[in-house]
């Protein structure tokens, strides 16, 4: 009896381990296949299908892999099969991670929608470098001169991608583009044997001043029209029109504001270099002069220098700890014009508010260099104001920037290369010279809202307001005094 017992059991478990054979063998055929499909779909590089393919959020719902009867080899597996299924779930978890992530193309740059009918994707309306200038053989020409070398790359590279938009959607397609390369020491020879071999209605650009202080006798030699995104406003002239915003455009707006608001006690603070004492010159010869209490120059050596710098914002301020135990606000300016780099600004600020400046009941002003990421994010910034161009139908540019750049950001200097891109192209289309369509008073341009003059002194004239930072870093249009 006893022998047919143990007959029947030797049997049975027989019969369980060939099950189980079968269904790991079941489950290595099903990995094998789902595996190949994978690697099949990625020869193919759809990728419309490769989207679908990745839509599910749980990677394990795609591909499947069981383990269920691994409870029936408890207390009989080795401890080298352990091992192998401790090094086969490690697989898998990094199978799980690879597929839940697309595969990039290369090109995920490139954001082109078919349905959109505001571009006009025409590439045969600019060339990428003067190397292809033997090409062009229509009359009108336009002559781009940005840098896409060594320190300015980056934004002479931003700067042609609106210039390129703008080129796209225009409808004319006998206008042509070229690029001159200004971010080398270029040669001036070499430009004007592109000017002399493409007789261009117009140049736009360069971006430094110092680039269109170089070009300066080749422009006055062809009388060729210029649209520079320099702000040096001294550098404009006829046949030269500056349309960066200028710092002394800047300070003449920061002067209005303190006569409007009847400041009487005005303080200047700035960098000691040419461009601090150049604005400081023109506060000097301004309406407000003898509103001025004092003024203060901050060397190199000074600022460098955290216990200097420190005492001699105190002595301009006049502050003294003693006699300030309540903690009221320093009272010495109702007015303070900060001038300096992004650098000066955030070094500067802190110790103002240190020493008990109350950006509520006195007005800090600096120029347009506040408008800027950091500067705006700073605590002790809070409540400061600046001029700044007004700009209209920001959103309405940037969702058609992104139809074509979908990943970059825009900024005021893009946004200024598509608009002057937008005028170029009218200008240059027009039978008559710029100076006659300017006497003729065709020198008004509207781009999304935003309005230029174009003056016959090379001055470029844009509406320009007040703003503040408020609490959330964010900067506000105000329109009344504190």
């Amino acid at each position: 009896m006893n022998f047919k017992i143990l007959i029947y059991i030797f049997v049975l478990l027989s019969s369980c381990s060939s099950h189980i054979s079968n269904e790991f063998s079941d489950n290595s055929t099903s990995t094998e296949i789902k595996s190949n499909e994978l690697k099949f779909n990625k020869n193919k590089i759809n990728k419309k299908k490769l989207e679908n393919f990745y839509v599910a959020s749980n990677p394990s719902e795609s591909v499947v892999f069981e383990f269920r009867k691994e409870r029936y080899l408890e207390g009989i597996q080795s401890k080298e099969v352990e091992n192998k299924i401790d090094y086969a779930q490690k697989a898998l978890q990094a199978t799980f991670k690879m597929l839940s992530k697309a595969p990039k193309t290369g090109m995920e740059h490139l954001k082109i929608k078919n349905s959109s009918h505001k571009i006009k994707y025409n590439f045969e309306n600019f060339y990428n470098s003067t190397s292809h200038s033997e090409k062009i053989n229509e009359e009108i020409n336009i002559l781009v001169l940005l840098p896409f070398s060594n320190k300015f790359r980056s934004i002479g590279e931003k700067i042609r991608k609106a210039v390129d938009l703008a080129v796209l959607q225009s409808k004319n397609n006998s206008i042509k583009f070229v690029y001159f390369n200004t971010g080398k020491d270029f040669n001036s020879n070499d430009l004007e044997l592109v000017i002399e071999k493409l007789n261009p209605r117009l140049l736009i650009g360069p971006l430094l001043r110092e680039n269109l202080i170089k070009i300066k006798p080749i422009i006055n030699k062809f009388k060729i029209p210029v649209f520079s995104f320099t702000n040096d406003s001294s550098l404009s002239e006829k046949g030269i029109w500056v349309s960066g915003f200028s710092p002394f455009d800047q300070i003449n707006k920061i002067i209005d504001y303190a006569i409007k608001c009847k400041k009487e006690k005005i303080g200047f603070i700035s960098v000691d270099n040419d461009y601090g004492r150049k604005i400081y010159k023109k506060v000097e010869n301004s309406e407000i002069k003898n509103l001025i209490k004092n003024k203060i120059f901050i060397s190199a050596k000074t600022f460098k220098n955290k216990e200097n710098l420190r005492n001699t914002i105190s002595i301009f301020l006049n502050y003294n700890e003693n006699n300030n135990q309540d903690l009221l606000s320093n009272k010495e300016y109702d007015f303070i014009i900060l001038i300096g780099n992004r650098n000066f600004i955030l070094r500067l600020a802190p110790i103002l508010t240190y020493y008990d400046v109350d950006l509520l009941k006195t007005e800090l002003f600096t120029t347009s260099v506040l408008n800027d990421k950091i500067l705006l994010n700073e605590h002790s910034l809070i409540n400061a104001k600046f001029p700044f161009i007004s700009e209209t139908n920001i959103n309405e540019f940037n969702k058609l920037w992104k139809l074509v750049w979908s990943k970059s950001e825009t900024d005021h200097l893009i946004r200024l290369g598509y608009y002057i891109s937008k005028i170029s192209i009218w200008v240059a289309s027009q039978n008559t010279k710029f100076d006659n369509q300017l006497e003729n008073g065709r020198n008004k341009f509207s781009i999304l809202g935003n309005k230029f003059i174009f003056k016959a002194n090379g001055n470029v004239s844009r509406p320009v307001n007040i703003y503040k930072i408020n609490k959330s870093g964010m900067i506000k249009k105000i329109n009344s005094c504190l």
